[in-house]
């Protein structure tokens, strides 16, 4: 089975390069980063940021933010996340093939990847003294569920992605004066990933000319066709750190720093079918970028506050996926990903003690470069967040926060995205070009309960 190689590997390791190809649900902005961390933050579509949230949340957006809490501070919180994402695609093989050069890959060419999920977090924050706090966050800064139809015609790009991180962040506050507070954390990652796209069995021996002959009208179709499925693991390491400057009672000012965090995704890739069946190791570095975030906070009176942040993103770092297999064989996907823009403006509306009402607004950029670089598996595009929040203290010592979010996405498209090539293998390696569009629409409904318990 000699002209099998090429085709197995290649499809084996497309599943690899697509582990952390990633999102929430179909809500693809910032690639597959959430943002969705805190309730109380979501009401302003987080325009307070690193300003410093009125809860534990704070320990993630910026840990210099526990300087203003007193006591000890525990908050939990779940986002629901409501995605409706159509797909209408096409795919052929690429144009140099023989025999099949320019040819239809027949298949579904509707489907939706309509999604409901949860993203949970949770907070704690201790005053050890006047000047020291410790915190602790637990989170999912990273994820992703999306599943196409088995029969779809970019099966050979994706079919199923599934990924769950774990994210704990221990920190710590120091308070230098009224004006000046610095925090620092550190993380421990886990991810968790299955992916699964169809294996072109039809292909495996085209370059010797005789793949009809072999298996006759398998080309372009799913008779025999063979799944790859991928699982995969690892712990990843970062920190964060952060700046809050007070120069008035009334004034914030907030900068943090989150690092990169590096993963070596290491799994085993399974192809199963009528005609191929086979398993080896695969392993994948790659790099999770690095962020900056500024961001202000302003009270006009005890009743109004406005606030604004910017954070950037550098998803630079992801420019080529390198697969690597046991057998020394590789897999490549160029994303050439640029670096990225969040924009958010939001307001505060404080009548008395118990409540506090909130809105705001974002530009969330992708940093997909082109839509011949667009995977199926993070089929992004810019958003636009309209968001709404309130608090309602119900005593001095608990308090709950809900918010709500409608996200507008840009339309996002595919142009002639290659599947996934190996450099060494044969000219089927990197087949099919699939091209599509997509209508995807977002909705968060998002609940908080505050505790304060010293």
């Amino acid at each position: 089975m000699a002209n099998d190689r090429p085709v197995v590997h290649h499809l084996r390791t497309c599943a690899i390069a697509g582990l952390m190809a990633l999102g929430t649900g179909n809500a693809f902005g910032s690639s597959f980063a959430l943002i969705e961390q805190s309730v109380s933050g979501m009401g302003t579509a987080y325009a307070k940021g690193s300003s410093g949230l009125d809860d534990a949340s704070t320990v993630f957006f910026n840990p210099a933010g526990m300087a203003r809490l007193h006591g000890s501070n525990l908050s939990g919180g779940m986002h629901i996340v409501n995605s409706n994402t159509d797909v209408k695609g096409n795919a052929e093989y690429r144009e140099d093939l023989p025999l099949v050069g320019g040819a239809p890959v027949d298949g579904k060419e509707k489907d939706d990847l309509d999604l409901t999920a949860v993203i949970p977090n949770g907070y704690l924050s201790y005053q050890y003294s006047d000047k020291l706090w410790f915190g602790l966050g637990v989170n999912v800064p990273f994820g992703l569920e999306t599943e196409y139809s088995k029969n779809w015609v970019g099966r050979y790009h994706a079919i199923k992605s599934e990924l769950l991180t774990i994210n704990i962040n221990p920190s710590l506050a120091f308070r230098f004066n009224d004006n000046v507070s610095v925090g620092f954390g550190v993380s421990a990652l886990y991810a968790d990933g299955e992916l699964t796209n169809a294996a072109d069995v039809g292909l495996a021996s085209l370059p010797t000319g005789n793949a009809l002959n072999w298996f006759p009208g398998a080309v372009g179709t799913n008779t025999y066709d063979s799944r790859v499925k991928m699982t995969a693991d690892d712990w990843g390491y970062g920190f964060n750190a952060g700046l809050l400057l007070e120069p008035t009672q009334n004034t914030r000012i907030g900068l943090h720093y989150r690092s990169e965090i590096d993963l070596t995704l290491e799994g085993h890739a399974k192809v199963s079918g009528p005609v191929l069946n086979s398993k080896q190791k695969a392993k994948l570095d790659l790099t999770l970028p690095d962020s900056v975030s500024l961001s202000g906070y302003h009270s006009l009176n005890p009743e109004w506050a406005f606030m604004a942040d910017v954070t950037w993103t550098q998803w630079s770092d992801v420019d080529t996926l390198d697969i690597k297999l046991q057998d020394g064989s590789r897999s490549v996907a160029e994303w050439d990903y640029d670096d990225s823009f969040r924009y958010s403006l939001g307001t505060e509306y404080t009548p008395n003690r118990k409540w506090t009402f909130r809105t705001g607004v974002a530009l969330d950029e992708t940093p997909i470069p082109s839509d011949s670089k667009r995977s199926p598996r993070v089929p992004g595009n810019d958003r636009t967040w309209l968001a709404l929040g309130f608090t309602y203290r119900y005593t001095p010592n608990l308090s709950f926060d809900f918010g709500y979010a409608h996200l507008f996405v840009d339309d996002p498209k595919l142009k002639d995205v290659s599947d996934n090539y190996d450099p060494s293998a044969g000219q089927t390696s990197g087949a099919h070009r699939l091209s599509g569009k997509y209508d995807s629409k977002v909705d968060m409904l998002s609940a908080q309960v505050n505790w304060k318990f010293r």
